[in-house]
């Protein structure tokens, strides 16, 4: 199993608290009988934003590598996606957090999560986003949908200060929300934190001893004690997630992680009897699984780091060949 160059979480600790969005005026308003002056407006993903006159829909629809939008609608300074652009869409349906995975694994790190305050909302902001095979700097703002799917607004410019940047960040944070209303706080909750961040921790502690030691030259004796105190490191991780209460911004990728947690489990538990049995057929068929289940762990771990809790140290690699 391969994993990107930037790591992986694996213990959560709550960062940030809301700030104000860049750039935002103080005293923004809009008239709810139309745009104010010298703006238009778009209604679009959930929300109505305004945006300047000077700014059109770009003839194209300038894609990001990996960012998959549903039904995007990109607006440029004079119709041209070349100097800039301002990404209107969803999250597309069924992706786990804020970020489709795709995207995030194609980053070189994760990228940092603030927590701002538009007009009407919260959202995650990932400012200065740097993505392989895009020249321009990134903001990515990310408005949660209790009902459906997360609305997705990205601003693209050759740098984070330049002055379309910084029309476009204006222009984000007044956006208003259509058929909904954000009800819960995104600013991670302290307590949560501490309890997710011990779960974890011990788990990941056993992964980092333990999978240095199933190499591909263990005897399968070793194998059969490894992977057995691997899938009780496993469970034991599950049994304590079942005890939290996760806030609404968790919920989904804690049931994520004990779902993997549980799959990780069920492949050590598998790799143990094929170890015990010397089958390597069986062995290399659990290496399958452990290899999806982790991959599937360490991606539910990424989440909350997108929700706004720090990743600390690197996991381990997949299981080692018999």
């Amino acid at each position: 199993m391969r994993y990107p160059a930037r790591g992986l979480p694996t213990a959560v600790i709550p960062v940030l608290v809301a700030v104000a969005v860049l750039g935002y005026v103080a005293g923004h308003s809009r008239s709810r009988g139309g745009p104010a002056g010298g703006l238009r407006t778009l209604s679009s993903a959930n929300v109505v934003l305004d945006y300047p006159a000077g700014w059109k829909r770009a003839a194209g629809a300038r894609g990001v590598p990996g960012l998959s939008i549903a039904s995007p609608i990109l607006l440029a300074p004079g119709g041209d996606e070349a100097k800039a652009g301002l990404l209107v869409g969803a999250v597309p349906h069924g992706e786990l957090g804020p970020l489709p995975r795709r995207f995030v694994a194609g980053l070189s790190r994760l990228p940092q999560t603030q927590i701002v305050d538009l007009v009407e909302a919260q959202a995650y902001l990932y400012a200065q986003t740097s993505v392989p095979g895009f020249g321009d700097m990134l903001a990515i703002f990310v408005i949660p949908d209790p009902g459906g799917d997360p609305t997705l607004l990205a601003c693209y410019a050759p740098s984070a200060r330049n002055v379309y940047m910084r029309t476009c960040e204006q222009a984000v944070a007044g956006v208003t929300l259509v058929d909904q209303s954000q009800t819960y706080e995104l600013t991670p909750e302290q307590t949560y934190a501490r309890e997710i961040s011990a779960a974890v921790a011990p788990l990941n502690a056993l992964r980092l001893a333990l999978k240095r030691e199933l190499r591909p030259q263990v005897s399968a004796t070793s194998a059969h004690e490894l992977a057995t105190r691997l899938a009780v490191g496993f469970a034991a991780a599950d049994a304590a997630l079942k005890g939290l209460e996760p806030s609404f911004a968790a919920e989904r990728p804690q049931a994520a992680l004990s779902t993997a947690i549980l799959q990780a489990r069920d492949g050590y538990t598998a790799l143990a009897s094929a170890a015990s049995a010397e089958s390597a057929a069986d062995y290399a068929a659990a290496q399958k699984r452990i290899a999806s289940a982790e991959s599937d762990v360490n991606w539910a771990l990424e989440n909350f780091a997108l929700l706004g809790y720090d990743p600390e140290n690197k996991a381990p690699s997949s299981a080692g060949s018999p």
